[in-house]
């Protein structure tokens, strides 16, 4: 039998798979050493993804006994991103093996959440698998007494006297979806950084409850809807980050766990409900955008009936209708306010400011949610300022909808009084007429005042109308109009009642001697010629004068005077005026003087 030797470039690669397959071994072998954390105080906490074991109890029933035996240990995987749950309610298991190197430390690990619903930590283990620290149980299904250090996040504390390498365990769980992005802190550096936050979270909420304030008291003035749209929006919104913040759990419902939990999946759907009311009623979609008024109003009726389904224990439910009302409605919203001010709102421009902040916010949150973005923290601080900005510009929004309304009153009201002046004002002469002189009187015939009224009839003027036709009639009615007003003052009201028939309301003139002077004055100027396309027209007019109150405490009983006296001028005096006394005197057999 002939051996053939093995050829050189085979040999390479047999030689390259014992290697591969060697380093493999070895790197199994070192797979605890590879995952560990070295301890050491640093600006900010050590991430722990890609060194954080972890596996999922299908049974919910391991104890921590059962993860420490060999098959427990085998089940841990390391996965190189965080852990995201999406609603998964099983529990997790997590392994943290820390080295330390000096000889004391105090450290903790954070859990970026608020919300998990029940928290088991368990060591800190030494090389020997001795536990030195008894078992940390917290959640928001525990009292806020529960968490260590009182802190809003998750975190467990634990202290090391010597150096060397130490495990902790974690067994979590949560209805709510989670981003189990751990890391490892020291203390003092954690509780810095706190403190940061929650001066970050104190100038948002400051912001918030002064636009809360503010339009509450807007709301109390105008009674305008649009202000209570706006303190729902504005005050859903602050208890829905007080939730994400944690300080729902740790101010309102410290003793409360199940409040606080409710409160922090509700709130969100409550929050948009706020936010479409505000939309649909601040850019008048019903007017501007109908279509997108209708599905506003059906994404609404879903938000609610999602409300009311986690109340009654749906979260899973109520969390997916809150991402998609989220940002179904911003969309709606921004192509609503888009028609809005291209049809001439003006405050819908600032509205899509405010509103894709907000979107891109929100955007990002559910981004992170999803599993997409692995910024958890970051991704709620920037949810609060957009939230802080667009409810700043949609209250500036709101204050520049307020200029629009005034403007628009005021147009309104001109529009008002020149309607009221048209309806009370003669539209061949500029005069009053009836209704105006009625106007007038009802202001001016007040008890203790002395006034005069004049009643004056043009004669000869049919001639003129039948003689020249009606156009002429008209242009001796202007004329006698405009000689009347030169002849009486500012403050004096002049009406034609109809054909050529006009009243005067003399203010605060009562003497005779005076009204007689006035009567001599209005006849001389009239009788004098009008002229007309070459024409010469003349007419003569006859006055009869009531007093208030001696003739008549009324316009009505002024003019039944005054008529009464007009006719007395017309049948026998010559001086083409009468006063209604003289009228009187002579009905009683008597000579009245003049």
């Amino acid at each position: 039998m002939t051996f053939r030797p093995v050829p050189a470039s085979l040999g390479r690669l047999l030689r390259w798979l014992l290697l591969a397959w060697l380093l493999a071994c070895a790197g199994a072998g070192r797979a605890d050493v590879q995952h560990e954390v070295t301890l050491q105080p640093q600006g900010e906490g050590v991430a722990l993804a890609g060194d954080l074991g972890v596996f999922v109890d299908d049974t919910a029933g391991l104890r921590i006994a059962d993860v420490l035996s060999p098959a427990g240990q085998a089940r841990f995987q390391y996965p190189a991103e965080p852990v995201h749950t999406a609603m998964d309610s099983r529990p997790y298991w997590f392994k943290m093996q820390f080295r330390q190197t000096g000889r004391e430390g105090d450290w903790l690990v954070s859990v970026p959440s608020v919300a998990a619903r029940e928290l088991q930590f368990f060591g800190p283990f030494d090389a020997q698998g001795q536990a030195l620290a008894r078992p940390v149980v917290t959640g928001i299904a525990y009292p806020y007494s529960t968490r260590p250090l009182h802190s809003e996040r998750m975190v467990y504390r634990f202290r090391l006297q010597e150096p060397g390498v130490y495990t902790v365990y974690l067994r979590a769980s949560s209805r709510i979806a989670q981003v189990y992005a751990l890391s490892v802190w020291d203390v003092g550096e954690y509780m810095a950084g706190v403190q940061n936050k929650r001066l970050f979270d104190g100038l948002s909420y400051g912001v918030l409850l002064g636009m809360l304030s503010y339009n509450l008291v807007l709301l109390l003035l105008f009674r305008d809807r649009v202000y209570g749209y706006y303190v729902l929006n504005c005050g859903f919104a602050l208890l829905s980050l007080a939730g994400f913040n944690g300080h729902v759990a740790r101010y309102l419902f410290a003793d409360e766990p199940l409040s606080a939990e409710m409160v922090y999946v509700v709130a969100p759907g409550l929050w948009i409900a706020g936010a479409i009311l505000f939309a649909k009623r601040f850019l008048d979609l019903a007017r501007f955008a109908p279509w997108v008024d209708h599905l506003l109003s059906a994404l609404l009726a879903l938000v609610l009936g999602s409300v009311v389904a986690g109340l009654g224990g749906q979260m899973r439910w109520l969390v997916s209708v809150t991402e998609f009302g989220s940002m179904g409605g911003a969309l709606l919203a921004l192509v609503g306010a888009s028609i809005g001010w291209r049809r001439g709102f003006r405050p819908a421009g600032m509205y899509i400011l405010g509103l894709t902040v907000q979107f891109v916010a929100v955007f990002l949150l559910v981004l992170g949610n999803w599993g997409v973005l692995h910024w958890q923290a970051m991704n709620l601080n920037i949810l609060q300022f957009g939230v802080s900005i667009e409810l700043v510009v949609f209250s500036l929004a709101l204050g520049s909808r307020i200029r629009i309304m005034r403007r628009a009153q005021r147009e309104l009201n001109a529009r008002a009084e020149r309607l009221a002046v048209a309806a009370e004002t003669d539209t061949l002469t500029g005069v009053c007429n009836r209704a105006g002189l009625a106007q007038a009187a009802g202001r001016l015939l007040v008890a203790g005042e002395r006034h005069a009224l004049l009643l004056l009839d043009l004669d000869d003027f049919k001639p003129i109308n039948d003689q020249h036709g009606h156009e002429a009639g008209d242009e001796v009615l202007v004329s006698v109009a405009r000689r009347l007003r030169e002849q009486l003052r500012p403050q004096d009201v002049v009406a034609r009642l109809g054909g050529d028939e006009f009243a005067i309301l003399a203010v605060d003139l009562h003497e005779r001697a005076r009204l007689e002077q006035l009567a001599e004055r209005l006849s001389a100027s009239l009788a004098q010629p009008h002229f007309w396309q070459g024409r010469t027209l003349r007419v003569s007019s006859s006055l009869g004068i009531a007093r208030y109150p001696v003739d008549g405490g009324s316009l009505k009983a002024l003019l039944r005077a005054a008529d009464q006296a007009m006719y007395h001028a017309k049948q026998g005096t010559r001086r083409g005026h009468a006063f209604h006394e003289d009228l009187a005197g002579r009905l009683l057999g008597q000579t009245g003087p003049g």
